[in-house]
């Protein structure tokens, strides 16, 4: 039994809580500008299918990357020993399958995007070979999330969904800030990513020449999205609020481009991922100050605080 326990915890550390709020945020979104009249009882259900099922395409990541992660983290619980590959196996294929039922009581179409998330995350596990195309399909892994929660919160019909264009404009911005975050995780893998044959950007350019890039990757997400709103019926939505959050979230991570700019290679690589993980959980957050600001400031401020603690908490870096 005391065996079993610890394979749960060492699965639960493999899930990287810190990185639920990603996925979550992205979910919430989409409950929020769904336009339905949203019950609260529905919501936990929603965000928990949302969160829970990020965790396990964390743990189906490390299954599948285990080669590189020998390399670049020797003591993640999979590589370890810890969390037995066959405990890792069944429990995710549990959740896996829990989540489907749950999601097909939600809304039966929305198991098109739950099916597509966990698709798209071994699409990007062997998406890293080609350089960039690592990047933009990480950013398209977490899209669905948007439309996910839209659905379920509303029964929405898929095509209804994809036809939204208020959920389209937080899609987008979901793609574009996690191309920046998957840019910056890069940087911790360039070891192993090398060895193995991932051809990311950073191995092909490698980390001094490539930090370079770091100010305009993190400036495009910021750019594009606003370009979008200023021509679009979004213009006449755009509060101080939104702009006040969206500035802080500009600093992070422009804080995170000057921390990986100063020190390209080792440890450092590790520890400077909690701004960049801050950074696009802040990113999402700050939409929801367009309709709500007052859930919005509750939310941005409890992300922040969330996410460096569970990182922190996370004493194993290399984990």
């Amino acid at each position: 039994m005391k065996r079993y326990n610890l394979g749960i915890l060492a699965y639960v550390k493999s899930m990287r809580p810190y990185l639920f709020f990603i996925s979550g945020m992205a979910g919430w979104l989409g409950i929020v500008f769904s336009g339905a009249n949203v019950f609260i009882g529905r919501v936990i259900v929603v965000l928990s299918v949302v969160f829970i099922g990020w965790g396990v395409n964390q743990v189906i990541n490390d299954l599948l990357g285990l080669k590189e992660d020998r390399i670049n983290a020797p003591h993640r619980p999979l590589v370890s020993g810890e969390l037995p590959i066959e405990m890792a196996i069944i429990l995710s294929l549990f959740l896996f399958i829990l989540g489907g039922i749950v999601t097909y009581l939600l809304n039966p179409q929305a198991i098109a995007l739950f099916l597509l998330v966990f698709v798209l995350n071994i699409v990007y596990e062997y998406s890293k070979r080609i350089p960039l195309l690592g990047n933009i399909v990480f950013g398209f892994l977490l899209a669905p999330c948007v439309y996910y929660g839209a659905m379920c919160i509303n029964n929405k019909r898929l095509i209804e969904a994809l036809l939204d264009a208020r959920i389209l404009l937080f899609a987008i911005a979901v793609v574009l800030i996690n191309i920046t975050m998957a840019f910056f995780t890069y940087y911790k893998d360039f070891i192993g990513d090398k060895a193995t044959g991932n051809r990311t950007i950073i191995v092909q350019l490698g980390p001094v020449k490539v930090r370079y890039l770091n100010f305009l990757v993190s400036i495009l997400p910021f750019a594009i999205i606003i370009f979008i709103m200023f021509f679009s019926a979004w213009r006449n939505a755009i509060n101080i609020y939104f702009i006040a959050f969206m500035l802080v979230t500009f600093i992070v991570l422009q804080y995170t481009a000057i921390l990986f700019f100063r020190k390209p290679q080792g440890s450092s690589t590790y520890h400077s991922l909690k701004w960049n993980f801050r950074g696009a959980v802040l990113f999402e957050t700050s939409f929801i100050a367009l309709v709500n600001p007052l859930l919005a400031g509750f939310l941005y401020l409890i992300n922040f605080i969330l996410v460096g603690f569970l990182f922190d908490l996370h004493k194993d870096h290399l984990a």
